[in-house]
């Protein structure tokens, strides 16, 4: 039947705006995922998972064991390690005869100013930390020198915290202590590895005098400089745990060219990019039989970047950096953050009276659920920026983390395991965009007000010629789990 003229036009004035969303759509692109279950690598710990905080969140009730919405965001990640120390470690003091009451949950913005604290914060500390079921690396002040006073902080962390306390870390980033005329430093401007390798001796030994089985940890030095390795040499006799830090992004970094600048783009460059801040500190340790921490990391120096690092990119960045790591055998990560109102790079944020769960916090989230066992073997073929790691758990489940970095394509991904699996499911994180501050969801569930998360069931995920094929839109992540 011949239709009227009219309603030709009127269905070609409907529809054609279909045909330019069809027309526009960004055409997919394949990736196939082959994981190897017969080449096991490193184990994941229990404890991979960490925080970082300044150490004046002590002066606050913030780790209080009674603080029920902090202690679930913890728990949601299972075991983990807190750090307290960072810049601040470094202008706080302590005083077994300081009795000021703390203050109450409040936005806490970062500050230099010196400040003394006692027992009240340490007590609190462990009481959380045994709440949440966290261990702790406890931060002790090196920027002014004083083996006495750290000592004495040591024994009564060590009293009340027993083997809660990971380990005690000396100092924060001391290779930039020396100062940089017309800027004052906590050193001269000729300070170097020499000078405070004199100053480290004197509070190893002042500690370990009076605590032989001192936990001790560094040398904590920023992504750029060289000590590590001398410090592993002169000190691994005595040290425990050896740290270190790394920002993916400067945020002094001006030039749009280098893969320091601040943007989406270079966030979710390829790992290897990167690779030369860390991995060498990371082998120096293991090559002296020693655990090694990245415990202060993130996205971006001075703070994070806004657009960049307090976005749904950080998320699918650190999701993949973490495995990246732990599969070179790191004893773990912590990602640095505050309690200010603003989000910056932190995971988390305190304001209206209540604690945030930022974006890059998914990304812990989802590691989480992932990361029960040895990390696997996995070949990727694709044109996209996509990427896929596998971790066999002691449960016997295989989990395959599939992540989409590309910015304007959608990935179809088919995995292959060498083997039928009678169930296959996938949990999604997701955002409106990469870009987005809000609406991140884990398995379509966000974090509620009270800390907690009820993730959904996952989506089943046929066998089709002996592959899983799961579709990732622009910019997100799954989780395929096969049992």
């Amino acid at each position: 039947m011949k239709l009227p003229q009219s309603s030709i036009t009127l269905a070609a004035l409907l529809f054609a705006p279909l045909a330019g969303l069809c027309a526009d759509a960004p055409a997919s692109q394949t990736a196939l995922v082959t994981v190897h279950p017969e080449k096991p690598g490193a184990k994941i710990p229990g404890d991979f998972l960490g925080f970082s905080f300044e150490k004046k969140m002590l002066s606050i009730e913030a780790f209080h064991p009674a603080n029920a919405a902090l202690i679930n965001l913890f728990t949601n990640l299972g075991g983990g390690v807190l750090r307290v120390g960072a810049n601040e470690g470094d202008s706080t003091f302590w005083s077994r005869t300081e009795m000021k009451p703390l203050s109450k949950q409040k936005s806490l913005g970062y500050s230099l100013k010196p400040l003394t604290i006692g027992p009240l914060s340490v007590d609190n500390l462990y009481a959380f930390a045994r709440q949440s079921g966290w261990r702790v690396i406890h931060g002790l002040n090196l920027g002014t020198v004083d083996p006495v006073m750290a000592a004495d902080e040591s024994a009564y962390a060590l009293q009340v915290g027993g083997p809660l306390v990971l380990a005690l870390e000396i100092g924060n980033e001391p290779n930039l202590y020396r100062a940089k005329p017309p800027q004052v430093g906590l050193r001269p401007a000729k300070y170097n590895y020499d000078q405070y390798r004199k100053e480290l001796e004197s509070y190893y030994k002042e500690i370990l005098s009076k605590l032989p089985r001192a936990p001790l940890a560094g040398p904590t030095t920023t992504r750029f400089c060289d000590w590590l390795p001398k410090f592993v040499k002169d000190f691994k006799d005595q040290t425990a745990l050896v740290t270190s830090h790394g920002y993916a992004l400067s945020g002094s970094e001006t030039n749009p060219a280098s893969v320091w600048f601040p943007s989406v783009e270079n966030l979710l460059r390829p790992q290897k990019d990167k690779e030369e801040v860390w991995l060498p500190k990371l082998e120096a340790a293991k090559a002296a039989g020693l655990p090694f921490r990245l415990d202060e990391y993130n996205s971006c120096t001075s703070g994070g970047k806004a657009g960049v690092s307090d976005v749904f990119a950080s998320a699918l960045w650190n999701l993949d950096f973490m495995l990246e790591i732990a599969a070179h055998g790191a004893a773990g990560v912590n990602v640095h953050g505050g309690m200010g109102p603003r989000a910056g790079y932190s995971p988390l944020s305190y304001r209206d009276n209540r604690y945030y769960a930022n974006p890059i916090y998914y990304s812990l989230l989802l590691f989480h659920q992932a990361a029960r066992g040895h990390l696997l073997t996995v070949d990727c073929q694709t044109a996209a920026n996509f990427v896929a790691h596998a971790v066999q758990g002691a449960d016997r489940k295989l989990r395959v983390v599939l992540i989409n970095k590309d910015l304007t394509r959608p990935v179809v991904a088919s995995i292959a395991t060498g083997a039928p699996h009678a169930k296959a499911t996938v949990i999604r994180l997701s955002a409106p965009a990469a870009t987005a501050t809000e609406g991140v969801t884990l398995a379509g569930s966000a974090v509620a007000k009270d800390g907690t998360w009820s993730p959904q069931p996952g989506e089943t995920v046929p066998c089709v010629s002996g592959k899983y094929e799961v579709t990732l839109p622009v910019a997100s992540a799954a989780l395929l789990t096969l049992e």
